[in-house]
């Protein structure tokens, strides 16, 4: 395939890739939040639950990516579009895939309960034949008869293999093949009262992945099959998007309206597209902006929960809020001030017996640790010098606490007690990028205009 060819096909799978990116690392950030707000109060993720979550993020995003892109390329040969949805969406999942682990494990550690026992390479898998089954589904797009009785036959036999008791079908294998299907096997010589100690369990994943693997295939013979019926070319023109000529932007891989970025038809010529004003493109990072500053203090206090070692709440100096708490620091270090329950705690300052007086600096986003009770993690004292020091602060009715500062592994422990600006920067950062780039692109194209 020539070079032209690898660019034809990459634009067609994906003809937006900046879009693409930025969905998928809004993805990666906003994973751990959402398991975070779907669990029960003081839970603590751990690696293989969150590479199960990545898992499922680029499988969901290969079957898309291949459907759309099959969808539009009628065209194009079935073998020519499973090979680019499998080769594009296999890079992509792998690049997905291992962002994650280096972000779960650099940037948010989180605890490691066990081995993956190969979860990241059953994951690229699943996605692979995710984006099989998308590139077979979306050439059955047009097609709604074969389209709706292939799903029709994939969901009988879901429900034969439930009654039957084969606890795994064609939609029931994709769990199965991540975690394995449970085989209980007796413990020889065992002599306990209670049954479930006389069991222990195997787990095997090649069932599920034979079963996942035949469904995949039984979509893709359909579509195989729907594409010899049709006669060759009969799918007409491509209809693709690409940046417009004019001043204003397309929406071709970004803002950059060029016209060396236009795609084409099936005749080869280019194809007309959607123009994407300049002044959208302002009001998306507008939006970005606002978006980014309400999200950042989620994104850096849920990390700062999960990557959190060791701690023991509770245990401290506490007080009524409006009173002070003395206690002795043994070295120069941090004493963190935690609010007790739902109380509003503000305006904490530091004084030593000489005068000294240390103002407490707030941590950045909403940090939350305990169970039954709920302790609010509001800022951080830099202690000098050891001594007996006097801590005050105010606010509602309520209690205070004044203890250690938590041990937050990876770069997010350094976020979360950093100066205010850098949590407004790191929001700000997409909507300034996408404003830039519009705003470069927009002074090239017209510099372009003026030299022609």
């Amino acid at each position: 395939m020539s070079g032209g060819a690898l660019r034809h096909a990459a634009r067609g799978l994906l003809p937006r890739p900046g879009r693409v990116i930025g969905v998928a690392t809004a993805a990666l950030l906003l994973t751990l939040p959402v398991l975070d707000a779907t669990r029960r109060t003081g839970w603590r993720a751990d690696l293989r639950t969150v590479t199960t979550a990545s898992v499922l993020v680029a499988s969901v995003g290969a079957f898309l990516l291949a459907a759309r892109y099959s969808a539009r390329r009628p065209a194009d040969r079935l073998s020519v579009r499973l090979a680019v949805g499998l080769c594009g969406t296999g890079l992509l999942a792998v690049g997905y895939l291992a962002a994650a682990q280096l972000y779960h494990r650099l940037v948010v550690p989180v605890a490691v309960d066990g081995a993956l026992h190969g979860l990241p390479g059953r994951g690229l898998a699943l996605a692979l034949l995710a984006g099989a089954f998308g590139v077979a589904l979306g050439a059955l797009w047009r097609q709604p008869v074969l389209l709706a009785l292939l799903l029709a036959v994939l969901a009988l036999a879901e429900l034969s293999s439930r009654r039957s008791g084969v606890r795994v079908g064609p939609f029931s294998a994709a769990p199965a093949w991540l975690f394995g299907v449970g085989q209980p096997h007796d413990v020889p010589g065992c002599v306990s009262v209670v049954p479930a100690e006389c069991v222990t369990w195997t787990y095997r994943h090649w069932p599920a992945g034979l079963v996942l693997a035949g469904g995949v295939l039984v979509a893709v013979l359909a579509a195989a099959g729907s594409a010899a019926r049709r006669p060759s070319g009969a799918g007409g023109p491509v209809v693709a998007t690409g940046p417009a000529v004019d001043g204003s932007l397309g929406g071709g891989g970004g803002p950059a309206g060029c016209a060396e970025h236009q795609t084409h038809d099936a005749a080869g010529g280019p194809a007309a597209g959607p123009v994407v004003p300049v002044r959208r493109w302002y009001a998306y990072a507008v939006g970005l902006i606002v978006a980014g500053l309400a999200l950042a203090p989620v994104v850096i206090g849920t990390g700062a929960l999960h990557a959190t070692g060791d701690f023991a709440e509770g245990i401290g100096t506490s007080a009524t809020v409006g009173s002070a708490a003395e206690l002795p620091v043994a070295d120069a270090g941090r004493l963190a001030v935690f609010a007790v329950g739902p109380t509003e705690v503000r305006d904490c300052h530091a004084v030593s017996l000489d005068g000294t007086r240390v103002d407490l600096s707030p941590v950045l986003g909403t940090v939350r640790y305990g169970d039954s009770v709920d302790y609010r993690w509001v800022g951080t004292f830099r202690m000098p010098a050891p001594g007996r020091w006097t801590v005050a602060c105010s606010g509602d009715e309520g209690e205070y606490l004044v203890t250690g500062s938590p041990q937050v592994r990876g770069l997010v422990g350094r976020l979360v007690e950093a100066p205010r600006p850098v949590d407004w920067l790191l929001g700000a950062l997409p909507g300034l990028l996408v404003g830039g780039y519009t705003a470069l692109a927009r002074h090239r194209r017209t510099g372009r205009v003026d030299r022609e």
